[in-house]
């Protein structure tokens, strides 16, 4: 297995899961972006998280705000990585790219509790 940093696994998982996608920016960190997104990201078409890398190329101009919450959804996405890696890695590694997050729902009974625990706590968080 390779080894990748937390941030590469969080990146890794969260792009799989859809989770870096504009779905991602619902809820609280959507309403502390919608400025900087409005600013930065309006000609930007949502979906394969493009929003969250176009705000991420924008880092040093976005809100206190926005780079808080940012933050925090980085901080959520390291937690899931590192609590869904090993039932990716089982249950969607033939995945296509793109599809991890579709894959884990079909296998949602089979993941171990850490795995589902983080991803309820992410999509509560968000």
């Amino acid at each position: 297995m390779t080894t990748l940093s937390y941030a590469a696994r969080a990146m890794l998982v969260a792009g799989s899961l859809g989770l870096l996608s504009t779905a991602a920016f619902a809820g609280k960190a959507e309403q502390a972006c919608a400025p900087d997104i409005q600013a930065y990201c309006a000609g930007i078409p949502q979906g394969g998280g493009k929003i969250a890398q176009c705000l991420r190329s924008h880092q040093q101009q976005l809100s206190p705000n926005c780079q808080q919450a940012m933050t925090a959804a980085a901080a959520l996405m390291k937690e899931v990585a590192q609590a869904c890696e090993d039932d990716i890695h089982q249950y969607c590694a033939g995945a296509a790219p793109g599809s991890a997050r579709d894959c884990l729902k079909t296998n949602f009974l089979k993941l171990s509790f850490g795995c589902k625990k983080e991803l309820f706590e992410a999509k509560r968080a968000m």
